[in-house]
């Protein structure tokens, strides 16, 4: 690869192509050891404004972690492991499992006992982000990593919003029209991708020419139909339903995994 082209890390050097695991607009992660550290994108041409932009959403992202996970030895449930925030890095847990969206396109459909347990550790994680008072704002089964005995965790903060610790999170809303309610329909969307193995590409920000850069909570008809014979459909329906699960929020999906029957066998 041309040199011009290749990233740099905080301390100049650049960076071994096969080490990068994912990349966006502006941060890219890397695999060193057992870890996975995320740092924003700069090559050696760029402007020093250039490689401040990049740097600064990576330290809007650390202030969402300290906020999250003031003690790194202790893991949040549902939640990728921060183990250090040092210079303008995140170091977290390496998750060898990859995401969840890649696990889905390659592996066969898993077991609705697994999905069951994906469904809570979700769950499990997105109210654990609500009670720390944040708003994900971008939860995809790319953001949603798997470690080596097929667990699940949120990942990618980077969209993430702090909203104030008194914050009553049933009616705020961010910057990017972002809630707890769009939040639990981008979960909704992901338990889809699990229950049927059909991803849908529906985007939260995909106005019809408005402004794209602010998200509306799609109406019923933009969202895919569900089978009546879909285990998971109630649940589903619910996260697409705005404010469907009301004052518990996340947590009211764990109260209907817990009603769900297990499937009749067919005979």
């Amino acid at each position: 690869m041309d040199a011009e082209y290749c990233p740099v890390d905080d301390d100049g050097n650049y960076i071994q192509v096969d080490t990068i695991v994912a990349s966006g607009d502006a941060a890219l992660v890397v695999h060193r050891e057992d870890m996975a550290i995320k740092m924003a994108i700069v090559y050696r041409h760029y402007t020093l404004e250039q490689a401040e932009e990049n740097r600064g959403i990576i330290r809007r992202e650390q202030e969402v972690w300290r906020r999250i996970q003031p003690d790194f030895n202790t893991p949040v449930q549902g939640i990728i492991q921060c183990l250090g925030l040092r210079g303008d890095t995140i170091e977290m847990r390496y998750m060898p499992g990859g995401t969840l969206l890649k696990w889905l396109q390659h592996r066969a459909r898993p077991s609705i006992q697994l999905q069951k347990r994906w469904f809570r550790q979700l769950a499990i994680g997105l109210h654990n982000l609500h009670q720390h008072r944040v708003i994900h704002g971008d939860i995809l089964s790319r953001n949603i990593l798997m470690d080596g005995s097929l667990n699940v965790a949120i990942c990618d903060l980077g969209a993430s919003s702090l909203m104030p610790m008194d914050t009553v999170m049933a009616d705020a809303v961010d910057a990017y029209n972002c809630s707890i309610w769009t939040d639990l329909c981008q979960l909704g969307l992901v338990f889809y991708d699990i229950a049927t193995g059909r991803t849908t590409g529906i985007s939260l920000y995909d106005n019809g020419g408005s402004d794209n850069s602010v998200a509306s909570f799609p109406s019923r008809d933009m969202l895919p139909a569900l089978s009546k014979r879909l285990w998971a459909r109630d649940i589903i329906e619910t996260c697409w339903r705005e404010g469907g699960y009301g004052a518990a929020g996340a947590a009211g999906i764990l109260a209907k995994l817990d009603k769900v029957k297990a499937p009749r066998r067919r005979r």
